[in-house]
C-alpha cells in the first residue's frame, strides 16, 4: 500500500534526494520549496506521483496551503519530513537581531506549525511520522554555530516531548541528526555574521577542521533515513553517518563523566 510524504525544503539537499529515492517505490511525494520552479523537475519526472506545493514555512498561511492541497491531491498524509531550515555562521556577538530571529522562525517556529497544521490529520486516522531533521549540533556545539546549534537544540528538546505526547494516538516521532556531507549547508544557502577581526583565528581554525573532514554521501544519508523510517518501530534518535554517531556518543560521554565528577557537590543541593 503506498503512503503519502509531506516533505519540506526540497530544492536541494536531503530533500531533493529523499524525492528522487521515493519516486521508486510507489509512494505519493507532496514536495514543497519556496520557489516551485527550482522543483518543478521533480513533477515532471512523475507526475501523477508528485505534487509541488510552495512552502515558506515561515508565512503560516503557505503552510496551511500546502497540507490542504496535499488533503486534496492525495487523500491524506503519513509521514512529513520536517527538513526545511538553514545554517546562519559566525559568532555570537556578531549575530543582528533579525539574524536570529529568523534562525529560530525557519528552523523552530516553521517545524512546529507545520506540526501544528499536520496533526489532527495524524490523530484523526491514528497513524503517522514526523521525521525531525536535527543534527549534529543538536548534541554538541562548536565556535560559529551557536545560533544554529541553539535552534536544533530546540527542535531535540519539543521533539522528545511531542513523542512522548503523541505516542497514544498511534504517532511516531523520529530526530534525525545528520553529521557533515556534501549538501549546500556550507554553500548558498547558509547566511553569514559579519565577522569582527578578533575571532579571525577561529575562523581560519574552523575552515582548516571543516575542510579536513570526510563527508559523507547524501544519496546514502537519505537511504539510511527512509530504511530507518520504514523499520516497524523507528527510534526516536537517529544519527546520520559515522561523524554524528561517533561524536554524539562522545560528547554525551564526557558529559556524564562531568555529571560524575560534580556529583559530590552537586549533592550537597538535597
Amino acid at each position: 500500500m503506498s503512503r503519502v510524504w509531506l516533505i519540506t525544503g526540497t530544492s536541494t539537499g536531503f530533500g531533493r534526494k529523499f524525492v528522487e529515492q521515493l519516486l521508486h517505490t510507489g509512494d505519493k511525494i507532496v514536495a514543497t520549496a519556496r520557489n516551485l520552479e527550482s522543483i518543478a523537475d521533480l513533477k515532471e519526472a512523475s507526475p501523477n506521483q508528485v505534487h509541488i506545493a510552495q512552502l515558506d514555512v515561515t508565512k503560516k498561511e503557505q503552510v496551511k496551503a500546502a497540507v490542504q492541497e496535499a488533503v486534496n491531491r492525495f487523500g491524506t498524509i503519513d509521514i512529513v519530513v520536517n527538513n526545511a531550515g538553514y545554517g546562519l555562521f559566525g559568532m555570537l556577538e556578531e549575530y543582528t537581531d533579525e539574524q536570529m530571529r529568523h534562525q529560530f522562525d525557519v528552523n523552530v517556529f516553521g517545524m512546529l506549525d507545520v506540526i501544528r497544521e499536520t496533526l489532527p490529520i495524524f490523530k484523526k486516522q491514528k497513524s503517522g511520522h514526523y521525521v525531525n531533521v536535527s543534527s549534529i549540533f543538536g548534541v554538541w556545539a562548536v565556535p560559529t554555530f551557536s545560533l544554529y546549534a541553539a535552534s536544533k537544540f530546540a527542535v531535540e528538546g519539543f521533539s522528545k516531548s511531542m513523542a512522548a505526547e503523541l505516542a497514544p494516538f498511534g504517532i511516531k516521532t523520529t530526530i534525525v541528526e545528520p553529521g557533515v556531507f556534501e549538501t549546500e549547508f556550507m554553500g548558498h544557502s547558509r547566511k553569514l555574521a559579519k565577522p569582527l577581526p578578533e575571532y579571525a583565528p577561529v575562523y581560519d581554525a574552523f575552515y582548516q577542521g571543516y575542510e579536513a573532514l570526510n563527508k559523507g554521501d547524501q544519496n546514502k544519508a537519505v537511504e539510511a533515513m527512509i530504511t530507518m523510517i520504514n523499520s516497524e518501530n523507528p527510534p526516536l534518535h537517529f544519527p546520520v553517518g559515522s561523524l554524528a554517531s561517533y561524536g554524539i556518543r562522545d560528547a554525551l560521554g564526557k558529559r556524564m563523566d562531568e555529571v560524575a565528577e560534580w556529583e559530590k557537590v552537586s549533592l550537597l543541593a538535597d
